[in-house]
């Protein structure tokens, strides 16, 4: 199975999941060795950049991502 491109380089999980290692597994499990282009923060790093991806966007608020251009 492929990973996200972005896994190195995504503070999301770097930063936000430091004491909680459990959701971090999950969620990267899902998203960054799983279906990466379902998530939010791929979708947006992909269109307009990584460092356009708000810092606490989840990977499953595909809302909020629609609001970026070319989404």
């Amino acid at each position: 199975m492929a990973s996200c491109e972005f896994v190195d380089t995504c503070a999301f999980f770097k930063e936000e999941f430091r004491d909680n290692p459990h959701t971090k597994e999950f969620l990267c499990s899902t998203y960054c060795e799983g279906h990466f282009t379902t998530c939010a923060r791929y979708k947006i790093a992909v269109s307009e950049g990584m460092s356009k991806v708000p810092r606490d966007l989840l990977p499953d608020t595909l809302k909020t991502a629609k609001c970026f251009s070319g989404i």
